[in-house]
């Protein structure tokens, strides 16, 4: 009986042991390894009312940087690298610059702006706000070069017969309401998901958004109780509109990111022929 009680303890402080080292495991990835680097994840996002002229035109998503979160002017600059190597067509940021309890320094702001000022799109740079976005946030946008696209629709190539329309919410309304007819390609550009349910009538090619993180910790079932709303995947179909959500580079709230690592999205443009 003794030697059996023996193997009993043994047995138990082996799993002991290996539960505590997989907690251990799971924390140095929650704080140390998930919120780390920067990602590029490529998309086809194909459609017959892409022109030959834009076919393989790149645009690249940036969304929820959070500065003042896990990002910091290093961590800025490594963006701006990783942008760049994509060599985008067009830039879109989709909200939350800077971290809503983050005070920026003075020094920060023209560090901030200079980082932005570099990343390069020949097509154009271009945003949209988040709910953490304020003045700071605006005005930093704006001296480096991203255009609004609150209640201002953007046509690229308005010169070609098939330009590419960048809209947000605000606008879409009014504008398919006076342009009821317009057959070109159309991208809703949104920082919170659940906002496509007020235009999906539209019949967007494409919605993308941030906001969400995708969970943070992009464990099925266990991420989606830290989303707020109902569109949980990375990638959906909402209607007929293609709606991706990035998970974003920064963090909010609790520091943490688990196998959802900082990324930006690449989408590359692909014309087809009409069937």
């Amino acid at each position: 009986m003794a030697k059996e009680e023996v193997k009993k303890k043994k047995r138990k402080l082996k799993w002991q042991v290996k539960l505590f080292l997989v907690v251990v495991f799971i924390i140095i990835c929650l704080f140390w390894i998930g919120p780390k680097g920067i990602f590029i994840k490529e998309y086809k996002v194909s459609s017959n009312k892409i022109s030959k002229e834009m076919d393989g035109l790149k645009i690249l998503q940036i969304s929820d940087i959070h500065y003042g979160s896990t990002i910091y002017e290093k961590q800025m600059k490594n963006l701006v690298k990783k942008a760049n190597e994509t060599k985008p067509d067009i830039v879109i940021f989709t909200g939350d610059l800077i971290n809503e309890k983050y005070k920026l320094t003075e020094s920060e702001k023209i560090s901030i702006k200079n980082s932005l000022l570099k990343i390069n799109a020949e097509l154009g740079k271009y945003y949209v706000l988040g709910e953490e976005d304020f003045d700071d946030a605006k005005s930093l946008l704006n001296t480096a070069g991203f255009i609004s696209l609150d209640n201002n629709p953007q046509l690229i190539y308005s010169l070609d017969n098939n330009p590419i329309l960048l809209i947000d919410k605000n606008a879409s309304l009014e504008y398919f309401k006076n342009n009821p007819d317009i057959n070109y390609f159309k991208m809703l550009v949104l920082h919170d998901p659940n906002e496509i349910d007020d235009v999906k009538e539209n019949n967007f090619d494409v919605a993308i958004a941030g906001h969400t993180h995708n969970g943070v910790i992009n464990i099925p079932k266990i991420k989606e109780l830290f989303i707020n709303g109902k569109y949980k995947k990375n990638y959906q179909k909402v209607g007929n509109t293609k709606l991706y959500i990035n998970p974003g580079i920064g963090t909010s709230g609790l520091k943490v990111r688990l196998f959802n690592h900082p990324t930006m999205y690449l989408y590359r443009l692909n014309k087809t022929v009409a069937s």
